[in-house]
């Protein structure tokens, strides 16, 4: 073979695998390319999944759950109808709201507790529980024999304030007629609906009788008969208002086992104005003083009745009184005692320069988180003591007199039984029936 032959075969080989490798590279290429397509279309496949994955995945409501919360802004209300959640209304902002757990929660909708009524779990905060104690006075009030009537919607208060809203109308039994408002049950709870919301109709709610006067009893000193030293201490002080125990448990358990509702100066000061009825066996019972409480305040919570106690305030710290069955008002701070005036026993609120009368009553008022109800000492008073007790801030005053209180009557002169160490059940019988 020629060299010339030889040389052009050597170059075909050369091209033929140079050839052959560039064939492999692009194939080579093409495998690596398909690869990474392959690659990037299941990476997009799989965001793509966990995306639908968390749009899809039910979020876990526990974790908005607070047992007490507050509502950042007005918010729906809902309500349980044919085992369904449905819109009924408007919940205000700023509210503060106890919760309770339900099979709802699990969808984002909270129980309100002790109602039927539900929100959802946005706009709300952790707040902490509700310290106040509710004053379920009300649920004893007797309905009055009218009614109010809204149409549209009925919208909800309490001290004025706007709590809630139902869009629908209802017809509700009064059971508070204030200046601007009608106090409700709804729910099982005091609300108010404004005068200019609705219409008043008669409606036969309910039969029972309210009373037409209250009896108040004044009581001083109940020593412990258990206690030898207490009875002798009492009984020195003055043996008159000086009761044992037994016996004012006796007094209290005919009560007790009566029936007898003991009001608080509240529900007497809107029985007085006409703006509710009480039940027909009502009684008030007051304490006068502040020494030799114990075992009365004893007695009293043991058969779960309340009473007023008309606080001296040099006799003692409020704070000693503390008691579930006691409210504290005033009998002056230190203005108890004799001869300053004259006339009866000379209470000083009779005469007294008027800025010393003011100074007391004001510190008096400071100590029991502005009281504004008053025991006159010794149950004396006159024009000019009336006078600086409206000066003075008050609203309603105690002294003696033995009668009923009515309706309509003159609160700086309300009128009590003063029941003595001799006063036996069958007097309190007849004082209070």
């Amino acid at each position: 073979m020629s060299y010339e032959l030889h040389k052009k075969k050597k170059i075909r080989i050369k091209k033929a695998k140079l050839f052959s490798t560039f064939l492999i590279c692009l194939m080579l290429f093409a495998s690596v390319s398909l690869y990474l397509l392959y690659l990037d279309r299941e990476e997009k496949n799989r965001i793509k999944f966990e995306k639908e994955e968390k749009i899809n995945a039910k979020p876990s409501y526990e974790n908005y759950f607070f047992d007490n919360v507050k509502t950042l802004k007005d918010k729906k209300l809902y309500q349980l109808k044919d085992n369904e959640i449905r819109e009924i209304g408007t919940l205000a902002s700023d509210l503060e709201l106890s919760l309770q757990k339900d099979d709802f929660l699990e969808d984002g909708y909270f129980q309100i507790k002790d109602t039927t009524y539900y929100i959802d779990y946005k706009d709300i905060e952790k707040s902490e529980p509700v310290s106040k104690v509710e004053d379920i006075s009300y649920k004893n009030y007797i309905p009055f024999n009218e009614s109010v009537k809204t149409l549209a919607k009925t919208s909800f208060y309490q001290d004025k304030k706007l709590i809630f809203t139902i869009n629908e109308g209802m017809n509700l039994p009064i059971i508070i007629k204030d200046d601007d408002y009608y106090g409700v049950l709804f729910e099982e709870k005091l609300y108010y609906l404004k005068k200019e919301d609705g219409e008043v109709i008669e409606s036969n709610n309910t039969s029972l009788k309210h009373t037409e006067g209250i009896a108040t009893l004044v009581y001083h000193f109940v020593y412990d008969v258990n206690n030898s030293d207490e009875m002798k201490t009492c009984k020195s002080w003055n043996t008159e208002i000086c009761l044992s125990s037994t016996t004012f448990k006796e007094h209290m358990s005919y009560l007790k086992e009566e029936g007898f509702y003991t009001a608080t100066m509240e529900d007497l000061s809107l029985y007085i104005d006409g703006k509710v009825q009480l039940p027909e066996k009502t009684v008030i019972i007051t304490i006068d003083d502040g020494y030799f409480t114990s075992a009365s305040t004893k007695i009293l919570e043991e058969l779960n009745m309340h009473a007023t106690l008309f606080l001296i305030g040099i006799a003692g710290d409020p704070k000693n009184y503390t008691s579930s069955s006691l409210e504290i008002h005033s009998h002056t701070y230190d203005l108890h005692y004799t001869g300053a005036c004259s006339g009866g026993q000379g209470s000083p609120l009779k005469c007294l320069d008027r800025e010393k009368l003011l100074s007391d009553l004001k510190k008096s008022r400071d100590t029991l988180n502005g009281t504004t109800v008053f025991c006159y000492p010794f149950f004396e008073y006159n024009d000019y003591a009336i006078s600086v007790l409206k000066e003075a801030g008050f609203e309603m005053a105690f002294a003696g007199n033995r009668r009923k209180i009515r309706v309509g009557d003159n609160k700086f002169t309300l009128p009590r039984y003063g029941i003595v160490s001799t006063t036996t059940v069958s007097d309190i019988k007849e004082i209070v029936n």
